[in-house]
């Protein structure tokens, strides 16, 4: 049987080199590298959104019984927003308190359907409203002030920012876009 003083020997004999090793590599040193390049100062996340209110004057709107249209132009739609990111649409329903609606919109009471839609272009976006009683396309002439506020998101796929927050929910995409 060894003593414990042999088996402590073996043992420091052992870990001598690892230790010498670790030793000699944290003493390497070399010429300083280039600097690099200078990085983009910014927010952390995602902080490229656009966000505006347009009001839509009832002379704006185009149409008759079967549908009004009414397009507004928005060049901060741009290509790389039109394939890369995202746009979102909500309508202004009340004021007291403040309730965004994302479009589509469908509001249904009885057998009266009010809806609400939009298509995006590169450089703008076609606001539409049509309304069916009984069935039938009814769609009076607007008569109010309609508001629609245009959220623009670059870079991001709505499937994507669908996953992250809530998009029907105004307020839960504000706060994630920091939008005021």
């Amino acid at each position: 049987m060894k003593s414990n003083k042999l088996q402590l020997k073996e043992k420091a004999i052992r870990i001598c080199p690892f230790v010498l090793l670790m030793f000699l590599l944290s003493q390497c040193t070399g010429p300083e590298g280039p600097m690099g390049n200078d990085g983009l100062d910014g927010l952390d996340g995602i902080n490229f959104t656009h966000s505006v209110i347009y009001d839509i004057d009832p002379s704006e709107w185009v149409g008759d019984v079967n549908g009004y249209d009414a397009l507004i132009d928005v060049p901060e739609i741009t290509d790389d927003i039109y394939y890369n990111g995202a746009v979102l649409v909500y309508r202004l329903i009340e004021t007291e308190p403040k309730s965004f609606n994302l479009l589509p919109y469908t509001y249904v009471d009885n057998s009266l359907a009010v809806y609400m839609d939009f298509d995006a272009y590169v450089g703008s976006i076609d606001l539409i409203y049509k309304e069916v009683l009984d069935g039938v396309n009814n769609t009076p002439i607007p008569v109010n002030i309609m508001s629609f506020k245009v959220l623009i998101i670059e870079g991001i796929p709505l499937a994507t920012l669908k996953g992250l927050v809530d998009v029907s929910d105004y307020g839960a995409v504000a706060r994630m876009m920091n939008v005021n």
